[in-house]
């Protein structure tokens, strides 16, 4: 309440969301050993990450028959983030143009290694289409 109360007292014209760094982000340039603290996992899905498999529409055109592939995307990372991870504060947002995404906000998230959400975009991924063309492997259990 102390917090909203402050920031609506300034009527700011925008709010920036991000890393949380070691250094107020104004001395980015005088500080040599800036770097962020905490950063939200982010996930991005295009539409255009389906061009391999969808059929009505290309690029960056989407209708109602490829949001049905957008839906299913976001259910089967929503379940394996929170079932398999453990993960309970995602935020899923349109990105305004072509896809969706989903920040993951719980502190261990924000936490992790380069090489620990390597690791998390590894265990879900399951195709990579294009030119990286590969089969999909799934596992027992799928997730």
């Amino acid at each position: 309440k102390e917090y909203k109360d402050a920031y609506m007292k300034k009527l700011p014209e925008k709010s920036d969301i991000g890393a949380v760094y070691n250094a107020r982000p104004d001395q980015r340039n005088t500080i040599s050993t800036f770097q962020p603290m905490e950063k939200e996992v982010v996930f991005d899905i295009d539409m255009t990450d389906y061009d391999d498999v969808r059929t009505c529409c290309s690029d960056a055109k989407i209708c109602l028959r490829c949001w049905k592939l957008m839906t299913v995307a976001i259910k089967i990372l929503n379940r394996a983030l929170r079932d398999d991870f453990g993960f309970k504060h995602l935020l899923w947002v349109y990105s305004g143009r072509r896809g969706i995404h989903c920040w993951v906000c719980d502190e261990r998230a924000r936490k992790l290694t380069d090489s620990g959400r390597s690791a998390v975009v590894s265990y879900l991924s399951a195709y990579i289409g294009g030119d990286k063309a590969q089969k999909v492997k799934l596992f027992d259990p799928i997730h």
